[in-house]
């Protein structure tokens, strides 16, 4: 028993073997071509993509909403500050006291967030400005700062709109029209509604400064809570799942590379507890199959060693049988017709020289002995010749071709390489058999007009090979065929190698001729003997 442990030796089996190499490969390729990114990672990267989508989006509506408070702030500003500098000036401008209305304007510039402040009359004159620098100019309406609003119809156009300036400085413009009151009809007709204008634009560098620090700020928290959310998540991740799969991965490629093999914990149970508890039950399952098998197959071990064993009597036995038969149609059968023969001559020679119908007879008896001699030899030879016990293998062969082909007028060649001395006589038994079944085929049935026979000593091993020109045969139909006639001369040869631990092939296809292959290891042949 191996207690659940796969062992690191090549099964013996082909079936066994190719799922063996077929396991040592992949664990090969895991082991030196890892994948590219962990679980872990992948589950990191799964919970910070949203998490980086939300944190962008939280991120630019935020900012947005910054923007637009910051703006609102500066709009509500610009035109509390233009109805402040009115109400500041509505006293000077009913007396028309132009200096202090001069000066309110040159205190008012002083602060740096005012980049203008002038006031217009209704043809765009600049009537008063800081310094009276632009006192008497007019207002330029198609410069590109005031298009976003003279673009526009009257009665659409905005108070305060952010413009840049043409020093490229961002300001908050704001637009606060002087209307005409009765306080002013006595220098202005009462008919005119607006009698100017108040320009004033404000910086938004301090908002947009303020805007910039929140964002900042806003980064450093979400990046913050990010990492913090990944890193949680993360170590409860790896904790509760990936910890769990390691140690089921781990398990799974030890049970396939041979260790030892421990339980799962199968608590919580969970999709990964299920699992495992599915997977010890699949080892428990493949051990006590793995134990089925081996019980089986020694058993069948067994059963092949016996019936190769048997198989081997058997035809020990049946070679001894012919042997014994053949010795005693030789020897008994044999000298008994020859003295018949004999017999039959000195009757031949006291005959008669009148008793011509008796000489006629005994020469007809004296052909059916020597026909009848004729066959048994031919039987003697078929059964156990003695040419093999007596000369070998080489001898044997060359003397079957002769007298098996030479009368079916086929053509031979027997080439003998690298052997020089005897075989195991089992060894030429056997080499002796597979060449007789062989030539028989080739006659029987092959049609063919030459045959080549090889036998040579390579590397330890025994190889004979006989090669015909004949019609050939669908070797795979034939196997196939339940005609148990059609194969077993091909089965008794295959076989008979088989009993040395050898090789056997055949190669054969239709007008392609048949070559037969058998290779036999000699340091096997003690096991034949």
């Amino acid at each position: 028993m191996d207690n659940g442990r796969r062992h690191e030796a090549p099964p013996s089996s082909l079936a066994e073997n190719a799922a063996w190499s077929e396991a040592k490969q992949k664990s090969w390729v895991r082991t030196h071509f890892p994948g590219a990114l962990s679980l872990r990672i992948k589950v990191t990267l799964i919970i910070l993509f949203p998490f980086i989508i939300g944190l962008i989006s939280s991120f630019l509506l935020e900012t947005n909403r910054h923007r637009e408070r910051g703006l609102a702030s500066m709009s509500l500003l610009a035109s509390q500050t233009g109805q402040v500098i009115e109400h500041a000036l509505q006293r000077d401008m009913l007396i028309s006291d132009f200096e202090s209305i001069q000066s309110t304007f040159d205190d008012i510039a002083v602060d740096s967030r005012v980049q203008t402040l002038v006031m217009l009359d209704r043809q765009g004159k600049i009537i008063f400005s800081p310094d009276d620098k632009e006192i008497g100019t007019f207002k330029d309406y198609s410069e590109p700062s005031c298009q976003p609003c003279h673009s526009l119809p009257p009665a659409d156009r905005p108070s305060g709109i952010v413009v840049t300036i043409a020093e490229g400085q961002r300001v908050f413009r704001s637009m606060h029209p002087v209307e005409n009151q009765p306080a002013c009809t006595r220098c202005h007709d009462p008919q005119e509604r607006i009698l100017g204008l108040l320009l004033t634009d404000f910086s938004i560098a301090p908002v947009e400064e303020a805007l910039a620090n929140d964002i900042r700020l806003s980064i450093g928290w979400w990046v913050s809570m990010g990492l913090i959310t990944a890193i949680i998540a993360n170590l409860g991740i790896n904790w509760m799942v990936i910890r769990r799969l390691e140690i089921l991965a781990a398990a799974m490629s030890g049970y396939i590379e041979g260790r030892d093999h421990s339980a799962l914990p199968e608590t919580p149970r969970d999709e990964i507890g299920q699992l495992s508890g599915s997977y010890n039950v699949l080892v428990k399952t493949i051990h006590e199959r793995n134990l089925e098998n081996q019980r089986l197959s020694e058993d069948l071990r067994f059963r092949l060693h016996e019936r190769e064993v048997m198989l081997r009597r058997l035809i020990t036995s049946q070679e001894q049988e012919r042997r014994r038969v053949a010795n005693e149609l030789h020897d008994d059968l044999g000298q008994r017709m020859s003295s018949i023969s004999l017999n039959l001559e000195f009757l031949l020679r006291t005959l008669p020289s009148d008793s011509e119908s008796a000489r006629l007879q005994i020469s007809e008896i004296q052909g059916l002995i020597s026909e009848t001699t004729g066959s048994m030899h031919d039987m003697v030879f078929g059964l156990r010749p003695s040419v093999l016990d007596d000369l070998g293998i080489v001898p044997a062969i060359k003397n079957l071709c002769q007298r098996m082909l030479e009368p079916a007028k086929i053509r031979f060649e027997v080439k003998i390489i690298s052997l020089s001395d005897r075989l195991p006589a089992n060894v030429e038994t056997a080499i002796f058999r597979i060449t007789q079944e062989a030539i028989n085929n080739v006659i029987r049935h092959a049609e063919a007009h030459n045959v080549m026979i090889r036998l040579r000593l390579k590397d330890g091993w025994v190889e004979l090979e006989i090669i015909d020109d004949g019609i050939g045969f669908d070797l795979q139909s034939t196997q196939a065929s339940s005609d148990i006639s059609s194969g077993i001369g091909l089965l008794g040869m295959r076989e008979r190698v088989e009993l040395f631990h050898g090789e056997f092939f055949i190669k054969s296809a239709p007008s392609s001729g048949t070559t037969v292959q058998a290779r036999i290891p000699l340091e096997e042949q003690d096991n034949g003997r």
